[in-house]
């Protein structure tokens, strides 16, 4: 059996409160509670929008406990945490019909305990997600820093040009047995060789260039004809008449056999350019008129037109004989080198040109046309060991080169050698070797300073490589490729040399 309470709660004007009866209540009805009752109080539920309605909560109790009333003195006594209870339900059901009228006209919501326990739920689901978006945003911004300082990458490929070095050493040349070489020790720059010395001598004709011009003249040559029976003799400066009536006469006299011809010298009367005939045929207008066709003369070259000159020695006739006699001395200092040169051995020479003797059989201002200058010098030979002299200049090379750069391109064939003094009696000589050669930057060479090249773009970075002398070329990758700056970390960038 069951006993049905039912609570009824009406809209007031002030507001509708939604009160549970009273203790007081209960003890009018003479409705026993005993402590085992057990009340269940259903949630409330949305209220609708009516003015009013009845709101029913039923309480269900034991048959046993509604068929026997227990006296009135078995009732539980006033338990304060008990009636601390009902004033909370009180409480509550009031606020919640407050809250329901407040709704319902409009007016600002108070704060309800439902609300309360209801809020920081919303709340705190807000605050995560808002925690978990921070999370996120701060994660791809963090991704973003590592990547520009990480991702991005430079690398620099260069290509070395070569840069010359040049350089001398000064070796000295001795017998393996003389005291020189015994002298020495074995870390000096002591060469096995020797010394020889070759006399030379040479001769040759200069011509003088000295002229005076005493005045002019035609001359050539004739060839005279003789056709008669009898020889016919003609005296010097006969004359001589070509066929455009150009006058010229023998320079000496002649005497033509009979059916014979005699060559003969011929000089023109009036001397001029227009005198130069070519070859054609002469009469000898002197003759009879009968034997004129019977001897005659002809040409058969052209005659020259020439001055008169008178030649004599000058000074620079004398300087050029000097220069160019010495030229032949060292000549046959070339002929005599080659034959002492061979593949082991190197070979180092002097011909002292201001020791030459010079000899000459004319003097300045002589009136000759030619004359003859002799000279007489000594060739110096030093001949030592090539392979042990190489030796020597690439040590003293790699004594110059800095640490950063290495030998490129060096050959024996490039030392010179120079023989700067030399003792013939003790066959020991002083020769200085000149080298070059090309170094260009080693594979490990540090000259850039990446530091310098850090978030540069790629115009910036090209100007700093090309200030480097020891860099022919050189090439830029970036990566990624639509990035053209250096990156922000020196580590991320990369140099290679390629030689």
């Amino acid at each position: 059996m069951r006993r049905l309470f039912s609570f009824i709660y009406t809209g007031l004007s002030g507001g509708n409160k939604l009160m549970p009866r009273t203790k007081k209540e209960a003890e009018k009805k003479a409705a026993p509670k005993k402590p085992h009752a057990k009340r269940v109080i259903k949630k409330d539920k949305p209220l609708p929008k009516s003015k009013s309605k009845a709101i029913t909560i039923d309480v269900i109790a034991d048959d046993e406990e509604v068929l026997f009333r227990q006296p009135l003195e078995s009732l539980p006594e006033d338990n304060p945490s008990e009636r601390e209870r009902l004033d909370v339900q009180k409480k509550y059901y009031a606020d919640l019909v407050t809250d329901m009228k407040q709704k319902k006209d409009g007016t600002p919501v108070k704060t309800s305990p439902i609300a309360d326990r209801r809020r920081p739920q919303r709340k705190s689901l807000s605050l995560y997600r808002r925690i978990a978006y921070q999370f996120i945003g701060l994660t791809l911004l963090l991704l973003l820093v590592v990547g520009y300082f990480f991702l991005p990458s430079l690398k620099i490929t260069m290509h070395p040009s070569a840069e010359a070095i040049a350089d001398s050493l000064s070796l000295r040349i001795a017998s393996a047995d003389s005291e020189d070489a015994q002298a020495e020790s074995a870390g000096s720059r002591l060469v096995a060789g020797e010394v020889r010395t070759i006399a030379l001598s040479a001769e040759k004709v200069f011509e003088a260039s000295g002229e005076e011009i005493l005045g002019e003249e035609v001359v050539g040559e004739v060839t005279l004809h003789n056709e008669y029976t009898k020889a016919q003799p003609l005296v010097a400066k006969t004359r001589l008449l070509s066929i455009d009536n150009k006058l010229f006469r023998l320079k000496e006299a002649v005497n033509i056999p009979a059916g014979g011809t005699v060559v003969a010298e011929v000089y023109a009367d009036e001397p001029s350019l227009e005198m130069a005939v070519g070859p054609t045929k002469f009469t000898i207008p002197g003759l009879w008129l009968g034997l004129q066709d019977k001897i005659y003369a002809t040409s058969d070259t052209a005659f020259e037109y020439q001055h008169q000159v008178k030649r004599y020695i000058k000074q620079r006739d004398l300087d050029q004989a000097i220069v160019g006699i010495k030229k032949a001395l060292s000549d046959k200092a070339e002929m005599a080198l080659e034959e002492v040169k061979s593949s082991s051995h190197a070979v180092a020479y002097d011909l002292d040109d201001s020791a030459a003797v010079v000899k000459m059989d004319a003097k300045l201002g002589d009136e000759v046309g030619e004359f003859i200058v002799s000279a007489e010098n000594t060739l110096a030979i030093a001949i030592f060991s090539k392979e042990q002299a190489e030796a020597l200049v690439k040590a003293k090379i790699a004594f110059l080169l800095p640490d950063d750069k290495r030998l490129s391109a060096f050959e024996g064939k490039d030392i010179a050698y120079r023989l700067d003094a030399y003792d013939a009696a003790s066959s020991t000589a002083t020769v200085a070797a000149s080298f070059k050669g090309n170094m260009s930057l080693r594979t490990d060479a540090d000259i850039v300073d990446r530091k310098k090249l850090v978030n540069l773009n790629e115009e910036q970075i090209s100007e700093y490589l090309r200030a480097f002398p020891e860099i022919q070329t050189y090439e830029l990758e970036f990566f990624p490729k639509f990035i053209k700056r250096a990156p922000s970390l020196a580590d991320r960038i990369k140099v290679e040399v390629v030689q």
